[in-house]
């Protein structure tokens, strides 16, 4: 038996012909058969009536998971904008059983994201209702281990190629297989997301769609029994979204619970949801299944145009293009809000929403079966290769760090020069060692604060779908950076040492090495903190005189604050950023 009760679902198998089953997208991953019981094999029907075939072990590394059925009740959302209250999300319940692909829908605004942020936990606080997760109140820290979210910006590190980037996923989120299962899972992700062309093509450079397909591939290597996306075949074409969806509905068809919302999705695309989930204006007025919304619509005197899209009609009707139908069709669906307070008797571990709370023991048996499976010197070697790669492959923030240290070297051996040996110019000896303080500071301090917040989006996303610990990144982060650290520094003070008569002793320049070096690590500390609390614009200080800025004023927003995208005519946030780093040092 699972956590709470529940039987583990099974992973996919490699699919036999006596199986007569339709192979699924984790079919592809073979040798899935090391099953102690060769009969463990077995078909399953779905919920459209295709069979599957699945096997009862572990497959060579992929996790065996849990059925898990997500629901919501009553959950209400509200901001404050100025001195008014909006109302994001209003008083939504539904639910989203294990082995089902449902589509969240509605216009622009109308609350999708909203929706998801809240049923994932990335909204966590300001809200009211209840998430709740095999019946049981949503242990946040717990399920995001059993959940994946895609979110709708492309959250990429721009140094990496698109292979590493995969090949990075899988070293870091299943560690159980061995390095040729790992190699092969790379090529066939690769593969069954059409990336092959561009696999040694870096991110920053990828288009809009491949970008999409890479943030998607990146995120299911490990199998996660919940997957959350939000807007999934943005920025595809008809074939590659078409693609992207059956792979969707394959892995739902697996056991999966499959949520994402979707815009404007085709008439065949549409086909391959179970369930629909509409909201406008941030109240629900459909929550049932697909192949049951032309009946529920004309029951109620809405009949969709022959060779009419459902999809573009029941989006249509939520944004009034046929007249206020909304108000009638959310009183169906609006579920009332509970008691403020349960009366007296009942069970104290079940909420008001219905929702049971864990016990600490089920917690605990929660944590270990989705416990990092990678140990931290494997976690650590990995992201000191990604942040090594990152730092490395910015050859214009480390030509601008050459050049300042060396423009920073000139300018303390003429105005310094030769103040050692003369004792009456002892304060200038002084000023030079402050100068060299000063130096060190801002040849850390500023390159991390223009850099990081570039990379702080990918932290956020990968650190909510519990890709590694936070002090590892740190760590690893730390260290990449340090041979750019200590290397400078050591060639700076050794280039300006003899020139201003400093005494020459060994280890006389070995502490004032040790010294900056320290000096340099502790400013690293106090620039990543402060420059994760600072929007991007707010880190670059001076983000108003790049060139991306001051020629397109217009469009400043975009340029400036925003990731650009990777096929658009504008400098990219790298660039834009070191462009500023530069603009600094010359002031």
């Amino acid at each position: 038996m699972g956590l709470n009760g529940v039987l583990p679902t099974t992973v996919p198998c490699r699919m036999s012909d006596s199986c007569g089953a339709e192979r699924s997208w984790w079919a592809s991953y073979e040798d899935c058969g090391a099953v102690s019981d060769a009969s463990g094999e077995n078909c399953a029907a779905t919920a459209d009536g295709k069979a599957v075939q699945v096997c009862n072990g572990r497959a060579n590394g992929l996790r065996n998971f849990e059925s898990i059925h997500v629901a919501w009740k009553n959950l209400t959302y509200t901001v404050k904008t100025g001195k008014r209250l909006t109302t994001l999300v209003d008083n939504l319940s539904g639910e989203a059983p294990p082995g089902s692909l449902t589509a969240i829908m509605g216009p622009s605004g109308a609350g999708k994201t909203t929706l998801l942020n809240l049923l994932t936990g990335f909204y966590d606080k300001g809200y009211k209702g209840e998430v709740q997760i095999n019946g049981f109140v949503r242990d946040q820290a717990l399920f995001n281990k059993q959940s994946c979210y895609v979110m709708q910006e492309d959250r990429l590190l721009p140094a990496l190629t698109v292979h590493e980037a995969i090949s990075m996923s899988v070293e870091l989120r299943m560690p159980t297989l061995s390095e040729h299962a790992k190699a092969k899972m790379v090529e066939r992700s690769i593969a069954q997301w059409g990336l092959d062309d561009c696999r040694s093509t870096r991110t920053e450079n990828l288009s809009g769609g491949q970008r999409r397909r890479l943030a998607i591939a990146q995120e299911l290597v490990n199998n996660p029994p919940v997957l959350f996306l939000d807007e999934p075949t943005s920025g595809l074409d008809n074939v590659s979204g078409l693609m992207c969806v059956q792979a969707l509905r394959n892995m739902a068809a697996m056991g999966h619970t499959v949520i994402c919302s979707i815009h404007a999705p085709s008439a065949k695309i549409f086909s391959y949801f179970d369930a629909l989930y509409m909201v406008s204006s941030g109240r629900c007025i459909y929550n049932g299944r697909v192949d049951q919304l032309l009946a529920f619509l004309g029951q109620r005197g809405l009949h969709c145009p022959e060779f009419h899209n459902p999809a573009d009609y029941i989006s249509e009707l939520a944004s009034e293009g046929h007249g206020n139908h909304c108000d009638r069709l959310s009183a169906e669906f609006s579920v009332p809000l509970p008691p403020a307070e349960r009366s007296f008797g009942d069970d104290s571990m079940t909420t008001i929403y219905g929702g049971k709370v864990m016990s600490e023991k089920e917690k605990a048996v929660g944590y270990r079966t989705y416990a990092f499976k990678v140990n931290q010197f494997q976690q650590f070697r990995t992201l000191l290769r990604r942040c090594w790669l990152s730092v490395f492959r910015n050859k214009v923030a480390t030509l601008l760090r050459v050049l300042a240290y060396a423009a920073f070297a000139v300018m303390c051996m003429v105005l310094f020069y030769d103040i050692g040996s003369r004792a009456g110019l002892v304060v200038h000896n002084v000023k030079l060692y402050l100068a060299v303080v000063c130096i060190c500071v801002v040849q850390t301090v500023f390159p991390t604060t223009l850099v990081f917040p570039l990379e702080a989006s990918v932290l956020i996303r990968e650190q909510r779908n519990c890709w590694y610990s936070l002090k590892i990144y740190y760590l690893a982060y730390y260290f990449a950076e340090l041979p750019f650290v200590v290397l400078p520094i050591s060639l700076f003070l050794g280039a300006i040492y003899y020139p201003t008569a400093q005494p020459l002793e060994l280890w006389r320049f070995a502490v004032m090495v040790l010294f900056c070096v320290q000096l340099c690590g502790v400013c690293q500390a106090i620039a990543l903190a402060v420059s994760a609390l600072c929007t991007v614009q707010a880190s670059r200080l001076v983000h108003t005189t790049t060139p991306s800025c001051a020629n397109n004023a217009r469009r400043r927003h975009k340029i400036c604050v925003l990731p650009s995208r990777s096929d658009s005519k504008e400098l990219s946030p790298v660039q834009a950023a070191s462009a500023s780093y530069g603009v600094l040092l010359m002031v």
